[in-house]
């Protein structure tokens, strides 16, 4: 049985975080993970709501410690956490706040900066361990589980690092504007950093002043781990942004456009990542350079069922890839859509997702997106368009738009609206979307999807 370690090759003198201002090097992390082990009750999983990404790290490691498998739901609501209760009944949570979670036992983490405990050896965590599961929820609103070991973890992490020309000797930090309960935010910023002896910053700024703030504050080279939605607003808001060696996105297609105008502002190299849930993070490609996607290294395309999946030495059997994608080889493919964003009008048919990318290239567009309403009986389904372009009409949008689409593809109609309720992954859900079309036609809510990947 094969072990990892947790902490990767930190030099004596990088921080491995900073916690509140304060660079937290290798022996402050193993004191507070040996401090908080002894807090621990002895229940096989936990709920980690810790909001500092240095605390979260802390209390991972803390839970690995004890092998337990932390539990990662998609919300806090009340129905998402009662859902796992019943199915994860021996179950505690942690957190860094005043939250609590009723009915269920819970302990609050209070760091100290100047950790006075005394420090454990770095941790080597077997590598077939369920270190944590990712729910995600789908259009019935059930979490749908999807565990992920130890060592699949940190292979994902080594070999997404490879794919970033740095340096060993390079001092590095990672600023992110994601959350870490996420999997491409646990994935990026803080395994990546972890298995590399990279530094973490322990916020998550979320406006471009503030990305701007921290990026500045740093020393070392910068790394920004971001989304579409994210980047655009840095772009459009004109900050003054200090160099950054490279800048990661994923979770919605990124627009080649966007993808140019963010190397500009940022002085960076952008890199696009894929992924999905079953699987984490596969492949990697520059927009700017390429519409192809590489998978990483030791992975491999193989056929499957009526499409393809992903088989690699980390993963038990291999994971279908829930996109239409086109291989080129077992090493490279062209991404075509999530089948459920695949739609056909009059015999014609289009990607949601291309849509989205022409409708966000317009000039004055903020924000944006198509939607296909589902259909009801006695009336015609037309595809919906919500755009947040303040100082554009509806008529000159669409105007723009037949220039760009097929007219059969135009959104009938298109809201104007002050913005989109997408959640803290920069997505969209039906729910939403359907409560922005009530506000027009009074049409009933369907239940929770994601209508932007």
């Amino acid at each position: 049985m094969t072990h990892s370690p947790f902490l990767g090759p930190y030099p004596p003198h990088s921080p491995v975080a900073w916690y509140q201002g304060t660079p937290m090097f290798s022996n402050h992390v193993l004191s507070h993970i040996s401090s908080v082990c002894a807090l621990l009750p002895s229940k096989p999983y936990v709920i980690n709501l810790c909001q500092d990404r240095y605390t979260f790290l802390v209390g991972l490691a803390a839970a690995l410690c004890r092998n337990h498998t932390t539990l990662l739901p998609p919300n806090l609501s009340p129905g998402i956490l009662q859902e796992l209760l019943s199915q994860y009944p021996a179950c505690y949570y942690m957190t860094d706040s005043q939250e609590h979670v009723e009915s269920l036992e819970g302990i609050t983490l209070n760091l100290d900066t100047k950790p006075d405990h005394t420090p454990m050896e770095n941790p080597h965590f077997s590598d077939s361990h369920v270190a944590v599961i990712a729910f995600t929820s789908g259009t019935t609103g059930t979490p749908r589980p999807n565990p992920k070991t130890w060592g699949s973890m940190v292979q994902i992490a080594k070999k997404t690092g490879e794919r970033l020309e740095l340096s060993k000797n390079d001092s590095v930090t990672i600023v992110a504007t994601v959350p870490h309960q996420h999997m491409y935010g646990l994935e990026t910023s803080i395994m990546l950093p972890l298995q590399h002896g990279w530094g973490i910053h322990s916020g998550r700024p979320f406006f471009p002043e503030d990305i701007a703030s921290v990026l500045h504050e740093q020393q070392a080279r910068r790394i920004l781990v971001s989304t579409p939605i994210h980047l655009r607003a840095c772009v459009m808001a004109q900050s003054r942004f200090p160099d950054v060696a490279y800048t990661l996105s994923a979770t919605a297609p990124l627009p080649k456009q966007l993808a140019q105008q963010v190397e500009t502002v940022f002085h960076t190299t952008m890199v696009e990542i894929y992924g999905f849930a079953e699987a984490g993070t596969i492949a990697t490609r520059r927009p700017v350079q390429e519409d192809r996607w590489t998978v990483l290294r030791e992975l491999a395309l193989v056929s499957h069922a009526d499409g393809y999946a992903v088989s690699t030495p980390y993963f038990s059997d291999p994971v279908p890839i829930p996109d239409t994608i086109q291989s080129a080889n077992s090493q490279q493919f062209t991404l075509e859509g999530r089948p459920g964003h695949l739609i056909n009008i009059g015999g014609h048919r289009a990607s949601l997702d291309d849509l989205n990318v022409k409708l966000l290239s317009i000039d004055g567009v903020v924000d944006g997106v198509f939607y296909m309403p589902e259909e009801r009986e006695g009336s015609v389904t037309r595809l919906v368009a919500f755009v947040v372009a303040p100082g554009r009409t509806v008529e000159s949008l669409l105007a723009t738009l037949r220039q760009k689409i097929s007219p059969v593809f135009l959104p009938r109609p298109l809201y104007l609206v002050e913005a989109l309720p997408r959640n803290h992954t920069g997505k969209l859900v039906k729910e939403d979307a359907e409560t922005l079309m009530r506000a027009q036609s009074n049409l009933p809510t369907t239940p929770n999807e994601s209508i932007s990947p």
